[in-house]
């Protein structure tokens, strides 16, 4: 047989190739199934992230420096012993003269769990710690025995006198033991509070008789004499007795005024005036003849009895009506006398050398408020209803007409 003759070899091209194509799809699908399964199984879990808020420091407030509550003083510079000049009420006449953020600025905390989430922590906020304050010191006021009643409650208001012309004269008030002394008006003086304390009635000089409220404000005009003044405030409320010369000559005279000025009526003959607690009667100064002493006389007019006729003059009716306190002569120098409605039981309270003058009763009747330079500098005084253990309260305190010119005590 020829070479032609053979039987032709077989073509093994085509095979090979799609053999090794399908080794190369089969290997790609086990890479990528391989894969897959890596990622779909054999990715860790992912850990759970927990929000914790963030500690706050516990907020402090700052202690201020913590300085006395003024109190205006009452010492000052010493004032000549000599006697205030008493004019009479003639005298008058004449021209007038936001709290801190707890987490900071744009940081809102939840306030509940259910509000933060799951997995949220909330913090614990620490508690704000507050100051403990230091009191505040308080004027140191002169110890003094006091009766079984206790300590002096009320209010006082007085003149001060600074100089000779009517703009130097001022009402003050301050508290019974001498403490929150402090002036309230100014070209005034013989004040008289109303029986709630609310209202105080002077004489502003020249001008007449004022109403104001108690701390000096919204005075109002009740009487325009210029010759008028030391004013009484009867208990009911209804009336102000006061001492006034009509026309510039003759008598002084008490008359009474309602605190509105609406109407006014005739007392009697006399002056400085102060109610009795019953406002039935008017117990003021005045002379019968040569018979010069306290009187009383009806409120609303009538004739004057003597209570007792020693010369002596302001006299200020206790709280319980039994005891007036009054001032005399005594060796050439005022002193305080009590004596009984009845004009019986005479004592003399105070001795010396100084004037003691303006007395008037405290609210319960266990003490007595006045006034004198003993010591040196004219103030203000307070003892027992009895004289006992005097004790000045207030000092610099020049007065008025002293001879006329009671401190006014309120409740």
């Amino acid at each position: 047989m020829t070479a032609e003759g053979k039987p032709p070899s077989p073509n093994r091209t085509p095979w090979i190739i799609a053999g090794v194509l399908g080794c190369l799809v089969v290997c790609l699908l086990i890479v990528i199934l391989s894969g897959g399964a890596f990622v779909l199984l054999g990715q860790p879990k992912p850990t759970p992230v927990v929000l914790v808020a963030p500690t706050v420091p516990p907020v402090v407030v700052p202690t201020p420096p913590l300085a006395p509550s003024p109190v205006p003083s009452v010492a000052g510079p010493t004032q000549p012993l000599a006697p205030s000049p008493v004019p009479s009420v003639a005298g008058r006449g004449g021209p007038p003269p936001t709290s801190p953020s707890v987490g900071g600025p744009g940081v809102v905390l939840p306030t509940s769990p259910s509000e933060a989430g799951p997995g949220v922590v909330l913090p614990t906020l620490p508690a704000v710690v507050l100051p403990t304050l230091a009191p505040v010191a308080q004027p140191t006021v002169t110890p003094t025995t006091v009766p079984k009643g206790g300590a002096p409650t009320g209010r006082l208001a007085f003149t001060v006198r600074r100089g000779d012309r009517p703009e130097d004269n001022y009402v003050w008030i301050m508290n019974a033991d001498g403490s929150g002394a402090k002036q309230i008006l100014t070209r005034a003086s013989e004040p008289s509070f109303s029986p709630d304390g609310t209202k105080i009635a002077f004489y502003q000089w020249r001008d007449g008789i004022f109403v104001a409220n108690a701390d000096g404000t919204d005075p109002k005009k009740v009487l325009g004499e210029g010759q008028s003044g030391y004013l009484s405030w009867s208990h009911d409320g209804r009336w102000i007795a006061f001492s006034v010369r009509p026309g510039s000559a003759g008598n002084i005279v008490t008359d009474a005024i309602a605190p509105d000025g609406s109407a006014r009526h005739p007392v009697g003959v006399g002056w400085s005036p102060y109610w009795t607690p019953d406002d039935t009667q008017i117990v003021f100064v005045t002379c019968r003849g040569s018979a010069c002493g306290i009187y009383k006389v009806a409120s609303g007019g009538g004739d004057a009895v003597p209570i007792i006729t020693d010369d002596g003059g302001l006299p200020a009716v206790s709280p319980d009506g039994n005891r007036i306190v009054y001032q005399k002569d005594i060796d050439g120098q005022k002193q305080l006398f009590t004596v009984n409605a009845d004009g019986s039981g005479k004592r003399q309270l105070t001795s010396g050398a100084a004037l003691h003058v303006c007395a008037n009763w405290s609210p319960d009747g266990n003490f007595i408020f006045y006034r004198s330079p003993e010591g040196g500098q004219w103030g203000i005084w307070r003892m027992n209803a009895d004289g006992s253990n005097p004790v000045k309260i207030a000092n610099d305190m020049p007065p008025g007409d002293w001879p006329y010119d009671r401190i006014a005590v309120s409740k």
